[in-house]
């Protein structure tokens, strides 16, 4: 295993927390009927909304660095979606991704602001344009930076998942995050816990990892410099309009003249 593969850690962990997660999924279909066409992923992960996707008769493509994450996404989607191994800001520039072909790209929960600063984010968005089709959308599910959160979370350990592994023994998920407010930065260290049933031993798996969080006009004038055009911007999944409230900020695009 690559020792790059930034989830090669704790991939087998991913689909106890989220993969029971659903909230946002008729969402993505929604959006994938009414573009009609052929869908990308970034940021696929383990295939969660790709295999929810499938049943839109539609071609699916995902992207994703990590190869842990991909081998598991292959096993549950097979034949069902073409997995690609790429990292979102070299979107663009991947030879395993035709150009001009897809319809509607999007990254689920947050996944977007794994690209750790603005210039990665912005070429991201340029590369985009590049695979999507002229008048085609771009769905991004980011975090809402709500300042009484990001002021509460510095040194706290937070106990995020308790789960029983099918061998019977216990998992369980710690993290702890720091904020910095220079670089919109959220440093995350997480850790899984195995607890042995018959001896209480714990093994402890922990890794770390670096979010950038944006904000709602921050985000607009990315889309904007990256040549996308807001065409609403939602505060959830139901598609309510966002405000200071919201607990989600859902960006829809679209690029070119045929969007004007």
């Amino acid at each position: 295993m690559s020792e790059m593969d930034p989830y090669r850690r704790f991939a087998a962990y991913y689909d106890l927390e989220y993969a029971g997660y659903t909230a946002d999924l008729e969402f993505y279909q929604q959006f994938a009927y009414q573009a009609g066409g052929p869908v990308l992923e970034l940021g696929c992960g383990s295939g969660r909304v790709l295999a929810a996707l499938v049943e839109t008769g539609l071609e699916l493509t995902g992207i994703d660095t990590s190869p842990s994450m991909l081998d598991i996404a292959s096993e549950v989607l097979g034949n069902a979606a073409h997995l690609v191994q790429c990292g979102m800001e070299d979107v663009g520039d991947c030879d395993q991704l035709a150009s001009d072909h897809y319809w509607m790209a999007f990254s689920a929960i947050n996944t977007f602001l794994h690209l750790p600063d603005s210039a990665s984010q912005l070429r991201a968005l340029e590369g985009l344009r590049n695979v999507v089709v002229e008048g085609g959308i771009l769905l991004l599910d980011l975090m809402v930076p709500e300042p009484h959160y990001l002021s509460g979370i510095d040194g706290r350990v937070v106990h995020e998942l308790s789960a029983n592994l099918p061998d019977g023994n216990r998992l369980d998920k710690w993290a702890v995050r720091t904020h910095d407010l220079a670089t919109q930065t959220i440093d995350t260290t997480v850790f899984f816990d195995t607890t042995d049933t018959e001896t209480g031993i714990v093994t402890r798996v922990s890794d770390r990892y670096l979010t950038r969080y944006i904000h709602q006009f921050e985000l607009e004038h990315l889309l904007e410099r990256a040549g996308w055009r807001l065409i609403s911007l939602y505060g959830s999944y139901d598609l309510s309009p966002f405000t200071s409230e919201s607990e989600r900020m859902i960006s829809l695009a679209t690029w070119g003249s045929m969007a004007e």
